[in-house]
């Protein structure tokens, strides 16, 4: 039997492809936006794409395969590089044009002004029970749609990061990366961004769910540059047990905002069928998911 064609570009919400074709992020976004939740509006370029890319750069594959022999995880910045630099293929190049400029249409015919948009990587086996890869792959807010194709090569890029490479040996994984797909989605002006465990990561106790939150995008607060607040609040009632403000003079959430939070994530778990970290933001009172993956670390703790 003949394995299905997949296509370059998938649509986030209504994708025809699985997490093979659209990696661990995609997938996860493409099941919240079935299940009826808000997510930011976008596509992914598939694996598909990469593996296309690698093809026509034999260079590229000879580096991966001397990598995945070898263990000699140096070889990961040469590969890095030559991945960052190479121009896209043609067949790539046209169908990520063609998205974009859906994306750009969409956007000026609603608001008028040009689009700006977020590119996250999204790696096979990312954000899964087994792996999570969180913060190591790269993630790249407020492009325009010019400075995409830049942004998408650097996300297959980062598949050979150190840091990426590090925790692949640490965990057993192939060194070679698999392949890597990429999102891309209009920008969140975020009036506030946060992260949210329905379990503690902590200290793995059920009954309690930890939420940080920070004013404007939350990049800053992903890559620890600035202190949360950080809200820890009862399952049962929803009440704040606990509070440690951080750097934001301004509280990023009202008594509202919170509690449209712990609803949403409440009701992401519950539709996963699991517990789960989820980075959301908040535009005009309203939450859009931007991730939601299993909990992967962390012991697990009755009340």
């Amino acid at each position: 039997m003949e394995r299905p064609v997949v296509p370059l570009i998938a649509w986030l919400g209504s994708a025809q492809a699985g997490p093979d074709a659209l990696g661990g992020k995609a997938s996860s976004l493409d099941r919240l936006g079935r299940l009826g939740f808000r997510i930011p509006p976008g596509f992914c370029l598939t694996t598909a794409a990469f593996r296309a890319q690698m093809t026509g750069h034999a260079a590229a594959e000879a580096i991966a395969s001397r990598l995945a022999e070898s263990g000699d995880v140096t070889l990961g910045r040469e590969l890095a590089e030559l991945l960052a630099t190479a121009p896209l293929a043609p067949d790539i190049e046209a169908a990520l044009a063609a998205a974009l400029g859906a994306v750009e249409e969409r956007v000026r015919e609603r608001s008028g002004r040009p689009a700006r948009l977020a590119v996250r990587s999204s790696a096979i086996g990312e954000d899964g029970f087994a792996a999570s890869y969180a913060g190591l792959h790269e993630t790249e807010l407020d492009r325009s749609v010019e400075e995409v194709s830049g942004a998408v090569r650097r996300c297959w890029a980062s598949l050979w990061s150190a840091p990426a490479l590090a925790y692949r040996a640490r965990r057993g994984l192939p060194l070679d990366g698999a392949a890597m797909a990429v999102v891309v989605q209009e920008l969140v002006p975020a009036d506030a961004a946060a992260v949210a465990f329905t379990r503690h990561p902590v200290t793995g106790r059920t009954d309690q769910l930890v939420l940080t939150a920070v004013r404007g995008l939350g990049d800053a607060m992903v890559s620890g540059t600035v202190t949360p607040d950080t809200y820890i609040v009862a399952r049962d009632d929803r009440r704040v047990v606990e509070f440690t403000p951080g750097d934001d003079v301004d509280r990023p959430l009202d008594a509202a905002g919170l509690d449209a939070l712990v609803e949403l994530v409440l009701d992401v778990e519950a539709k996963f069928g699991a517990p789960v970290d989820v980075e959301a933001a908040m535009t005009g009172g309203t939450w859009f998911l931007l991730q939601a993956r299993p909990i992967t670390t962390g012991a697990t703790a009755a009340a």
